[in-house]
């Protein structure tokens, strides 16, 4: 897969890789967990540079080195997290009292950190295949520092790993996607502070929890909105929108933001949400996906559950892996009517259709083709059927595979971040829709102009037209109790379609 594009989201012909699927490893397992995974990540196990280094010239590796042979005995790659600074090395008591004093200082002295990354790499070198800098640099839970001091420690992480293990991918601090204000503040000015200094990184890194009472539509336009924070704060370079994109955490359900209660989400909504995670990770162009968490029994802290004791979730995980892996990725089709189509060739040319949104919708069959919904359940009838958040595979093993050949009209493929592009997200508040967009491209004071679909309406109306602020967002307003699909379009550049469903 080749990261953020500035066309498609993939190029075309890419091949599905293995390391779109990998995981996160909780503490208590100690053994080789029930899912093939490309890599487990390392992190929230006594493996951080406070538990490494816990005074000057100290090193304790005898965690590490179990860690390190578990994931070898698991047959898949390590993924080690930088940080958590130790108190003895901060110039600050800032940290969460979960984690320790200091832990979110930056270092009193930038070549404290310098001489814990080489130890690491001196240790292990290419055994590590990844490293992700920092974890969550945006939020001050993890890191009260600047985003140019965590820029310079990127930078000299990734000059010390390579000079030792040329092979090992450098990842970006982690960013999570959920609150858009710290994207803007945080992430921006640290993207931009990258730029200055070469990109000396191999990808960049996202968390992409929801809010607690939203689901895999509210992930994917969080993932966009992101995108179009790293293309506005980099001037669309393309150095930096080529990188690859590693989702290094996702669930769903946590608390937050702010009031929103935890969510816990039944097993078949559970599985659902898994196997439309990873398919929606192929139509954004994230080069690997790490499900948070692997467990050994459930995690209260998250809404989907995955251990040995759920099937429900471990089998569409093995279920999309087994239809994308290997797979030569075609490209996916705009929305059509609120449907979700992605294109791919591996024995036979097949397709995978699924609700754009986190609701039902309709989707007329072409033909009778056999089909298989994310739980396994065949399908063999034509005719109409409905879609929901979870995908369904169509496949074309006949003479005419035309049913599952990717439209010849490129540009109607789905797209990462453009140079130009409109995002935008909707909220109800009793009688009134509220749109708030984010563009990437656009002069202030550009116009954009709205189209709206109510209820059971045929087509699209105009509406309204919305303006670009100085910072490339825009607000729109319209009273409605009804059903409503909006989107936005100037000139070619059109914005994906949101639903704001009926009072």
């Amino acid at each position: 897969m080749s990261g953020i594009a500035l066309a498609p989201v993939q190029a075309a012909d890419d091949v599905i890789p293995a390391q779109v699927f990998a995981m996160g490893l909780a503490p208590e397992e100690t053994g080789t967990p029930a899912v093939p995974s490309a890599y487990f990540r390392l992190w929230d196990m006594q493996t951080s540079w406070k538990d490494i280094n816990p005074a000057p010239g100290q090193f304790e590796w005898s965690v590490l080195d179990k860690r390190m042979a578990q994931v070898k005995k698991a047959g898949a790659k390590a993924l080690l997290v930088l940080g958590l600074t130790p108190q003895w090395a901060g110039s600050s008591t800032a940290g969460d009292p979960r984690w320790g004093v200091g832990t979110a200082s930056p270092p009193a002295d930038f070549a404290t950190y310098s001489t814990y990354v080489t130890e690491v790499m001196k240790r292990y070198g290419s055994k590590i295949s990844a490293v992700e800098v920092w974890n969550e640099a945006n939020l001050q839970t993890f890191w009260a520092g600047t985003p140019d001091q965590m820029a310079d420690l990127t930078q000299r992480a990734q000059s010390i790993i390579k000079s030792i293990s040329p092979s090992t991918l450098v990842l970006a601090a982690s960013t999570t996607t959920r609150l858009i204000g710290s994207v803007k503040s945080f992430f921006g000015p640290y993207s931009a502070a990258l730029k200055t200094r070469g990109y000396p990184i191999d990808a960049w890194a996202i968390h992409t929890y929801p809010a607690a009472n939203a689901g895999p539509a509210k992930r994917y336009t969080d993932i966009l909105a992101w995108q179009q924070v790293l293309s506005n704060a980099t001037q669309a370079d393309p150095a930096a929108l080529t990188k690859q994109v590693w989702d290094t955490e996702i669930n769903y359900g946590l608390a937050g933001p702010g009031a929103i209660a935890h969510a816990d989400f039944d097993a078949v909504t559970s599985g659902a949400f898994v196997a439309r995670t990873y398919i929606d990770s192929i139509r954004l162009g994230i080069d690997s996906t790490f499900w948070y968490l692997w467990t050994v029994g459930n995690y209260g802290l998250i809404g989907v559950q995955m251990h040995d004791g759920t099937t429900f979730t471990i089998d569409p995980y093995n279920r999309m892996r087994q239809w994308t892996f290997g797979a030569v990725f075609k490209g996916c089709e705009d929305p059509v009517e609120g449907v979700v189509r992605c294109f791919f060739i591996k024995k036979e040319p097949f397709f995978i259709a699924m609700s754009q949104n986190d609701a039902d919708v309709s989707y007329s069959k072409a033909a009778a083709l056999p089909a298989q919904t994310w739980s396994g359940q065949e399908l063999t009838t034509a005719g109409t059927i409905t879609l929901g958040v979870g995908p369904v595979k169509f496949t074309c093993p006949g003479v005419d595979k035309t049913p599952c050949a990717l439209g010849a009209n490129q540009s109607n493929l789905s797209s990462a971040i453009q140079t130009t592009s409109i995002v935008i997200d909707a909220m109800r508040t009793a009688n009134q829709v509220n749109i708030i967009g984010q563009t990437s491209g656009f002069d202030v004071g550009a116009s954009l102009q709205s189209f709206i679909k109510v209820a059971n309406q045929r087509k699209y109306h105009r509406g309204l037209a919305a303006t670009v602020d100085a910072n490339g967002g825009f607000t729109w307003l319209r009273n409605t109790t009804k059903k409503t699909m909006v989107y936005f379009q100037s000139g070619n550049v059109k914005s994906n379609v949101t639903i704001i469903q009926a009072r």
